[in-house]
């Protein structure tokens, strides 16, 4: 059976399974995450032969504490230390210098190494029964919608990953990621505000990535459902007719569609949801997926930019 129930023994078995080279799906609060012993080549290859994930695209070591980013980088500051005390363990991923034992494959090639520990109960019980840094991209196969329970991770590699299963993540949606390379730069929104992290360390720059960088999740295309989506405003939608579209919307409600999904008007509760949406709308077999645009307030920066990533936009 690919899904695990949480316990001890579940921890033991899935530790012996990255020890041994192998991959296993593990929940955190954001999304569940495929992952596999930072130090072990052939392990990294395997995550990314399963994704079918471009090897530019770096993946998220996963820390218990703070202590652990010792073996990791190097450029480690005082910085990094308030983002810590105030966010870790939490959404907070920093990219900062790698040390030369972190190989570079688990990095997308590049010479900065991504770091986060996970809040997520689960996670922390096999982090700590590893003992080691883990490796770990979302579980789904490259560019489609990530995953925020054990069943959709089933729906993406079916048997061939075991998966502890933590129920539905919190969040929902991907980390924050800050470079400390140089000056503090935002490079992807998630559920930690950029107003949050500057109430912490002062100015950021704020850079969020159209391209593949040295931070996860920047390519255009991304988190997409295999039916095309498009991001319409309510004035759009109106005057479009969504007969055989399925409609995602907060205010805007059609007088026909295939489905319609009513959001939150919370953007952390629309966060929350928007994948397990997403995956569900893609399964009813429309011809299109029509999204209504949230609003552009700050709180709303990490749901606009997952859907300007899965979406066309008009």
């Amino acid at each position: 059976m690919a899904i695990l129930t949480p316990s001890q023994e579940t921890y033991v078995h899935a530790a012996k399974i990255l020890s041994d080279g192998g991959v296993v799906s593990f929940p955190t609060e954001t999304v569940y995450g495929l992952g596999c012993d930072i130090y072990n080549e052939s392990a990294i290859d395997l995550v990314y032969t399963l994704k079918n994930r471009p090897k530019n695209n770096p993946m998220i070591a996963h820390v218990l504490d703070l202590s652990w980013t010792d073996q990791l980088c190097t450029g480690w500051n005082d910085t990094c230390n308030k983002l810590v005390a105030r966010f870790w363990p939490g959404p907070l991923t920093i990219v900062v210098p790698k040390k030369d034992s972190v190989p570079k494959e688990a990095c997308g090639g590049f010479n900065t190494i991504a770091i986060r520990c996970p809040s997520h109960q689960v996670a922390r019980a096999f982090l700590a029964e590893f003992g080691s840094p883990v490796s770990a991209p979302s579980a789904n196969r490259s560019g489609h919608i990530s995953p925020t329970s054990a069943q959709h991770v089933v729906s993406e590699f079916g048997d061939s990953v075991e998966i502890i299963d933590g129920g539905h993540c919190e969040k929902g949606i991907e980390s924050t990621v800050i470079s400390m390379v140089e000056n503090p730069t935002i490079l992807r929104f998630g559920s930690i505000t950029v107003e949050e992290i500057q109430q912490t360390i002062g100015d950021v720059d704020k850079q969020p990535i159209q391209y593949q960088t040295n931070s996860p999740g920047t390519s255009t295309r991304h988190y997409a459902p295999n039916t095309k989506a498009f991001l319409y405003s309510q004035q759009q939608l109106e005057k479009f007719d969504a007969t055989n579209c399925v409609v995602i919307s907060i205010l805007f409600t059609p007088t026909s569609a295939k489905h319609h999904f009513q959001m939150p008007s919370s953007a952390h509760e629309y966060a929350k949801k928007l994948y397990s949406v997403l995956r569900e709308a893609d399964e009813i077999g429309a011809d299109q997926i029509i999204v209504e645009r949230p609003p552009q307030a700050p709180e709303w920066n990490a749901v606009n930019d997952r859907l300007r990533r899965c979406c066309f936009c008009d």
